[in-house]
């Protein structure tokens, strides 16, 4: 099955949110690399998905973690088969800042951040 429109723009959303969040809780709870503050690598950040149910198909997590660094809410060291993988991301503070903004479906549409107590 396909997504087309409203509902596809939904899927996107959401899993930019899923990555965002995932790696904001890992930096949060100490659990990103020690000797690169908010920085988590590609096989920890998709095992983390996995083990919460929420591992996206590989290409539109890739697809998510290019809009994500294009709208300057991670930093991304690619590998070296021009932007089809990547090794690591590392949370900006302005995706902190959008994570923490309580408003942030006001202020950041094109990202659908999951529910927080």
């Amino acid at each position: 099955m396909t997504l087309s429109g409203t509902s596809a723009d939904a899927y996107r959303r959401m899993t930019r949110g899923v990555v965002l969040s995932t790696l904001y809780m890992a930096w949060h709870e100490g659990l990103t690399d020690p000797a690169r503050n908010r920085t988590m690598g590609r096989t920890v950040l998709e095992m983390t998905l996995t083990q919460r149910a929420a591992m996206p198909p590989r290409e539109d997590l890739t697809r998510a973690v290019d809009w994500l660094e294009g709208a300057g809410y991670v930093e991304v060291e690619w590998g070296m088969d021009d932007r089809r993988t990547y090794d690591t991301l590392t949370l900006t503070q302005k995706g902190i800042d959008l994570y923490e903004n309580r408003r942030a479906a006001q202020v950041e549409p094109g990202v659908a951040l999951p529910p927080r107590r």
